[in-house]
């Protein structure tokens, strides 16, 4: 009695080992699209991790600046006529950083035992690291392993990318804008922060509102009903 390997297809082609490639497949593991010929990954992923490998440098390297945070964010209290405490250190940039490193040093040793050249260690700096695993990306697509080099390389990526750039909050649109003649909508980021308390909401034309245009702002958005309601209130408390 044979059996049929679950990752293969009618044409005998073995599916891509990535979890990017399943979870864009869906459930159905024969969805997934087939992996190169001598290799674990497709095409489209052995793409994005050239990719991620040609991006990581760049990203490691501005990550740095993103080391220290600033007082505020860090939430210390300012203290006069005292020795200046040690700045506080991010420590999701710092392990991010430290698992980029990690993760391409492991995938490199594993090239370097599987490639039959021999060649050269790469320098334990991203860098040095990423160009190798370029270098060597068929190797390390055809590792059995392939899938999770993919994986960890791309959560590598992700990581630093949310340190560098990370992703803006949500706009809650609050209406249109209230300067003569505009008619853009007027936002404010979801979760309020920095953007909130400096410059307090803005259209998309630019109209900065002040604290009298925002309470303007207010009343219209109220129904008829909730004026009434107010009105009466006034009137109890008058």
């Amino acid at each position: 009695m044979t059996t049929t390997d679950p990752t293969t297809s009618g044409s005998d082609a073995r599916a891509c080992a990535s979890r990017r490639c399943r979870r864009a497949g869906g459930s159905d593991g024969l969805r997934r699209r087939p992996a190169l010929p001598g290799a674990r990954l497709c095409g489209s992923c052995r793409r994005a991790l050239a990719a991620d490998l040609a991006a990581l440098p760049g990203l490691h390297d501005d990550s740095e600046e993103h080391l220290i945070l600033p007082a505020r964010q860090a939430g210390l209290p300012r203290v006069t006529g005292h020795r200046p405490q040690a700045p506080p250190v991010s420590e999701e940039a710092l392990q991010a950083r430290h698992d980029t490193v990690v993760r391409l040093a492991f995938w490199a040793r594993l090239v370097l035992e599987e490639a039959g050249t021999a060649p050269k260690p790469p320098e334990r700096t991203v860098p040095a690291l990423a160009a190798f695993l370029g270098r060597h990306a068929d190797v390390l697509a055809a590792l059995p392993a392939a899938g999770t080099a993919a994986d960890e390389i791309a959560h590598a990526s992700t990581a630093l990318r949310r340190i560098v750039a990370p992703p803006r909050p949500a706009l809650v649109p609050l209406g249109r804008c209230v300067e003569p003649g505009c008619e853009a909508e007027v936002s404010l980021p979801g979760r309020g922060g920095d953007d909130l308390v400096l410059r307090g909401p803005m259209c998309g034309a630019g109209h900065v509102l002040t604290p009298r245009q925002w309470l303007l702002l207010n009343q219209r958005q109220q129904t008829p009903r909730d004026r009434r309601q107010r009105t009466s209130r006034d009137k109890e408390t008058a």
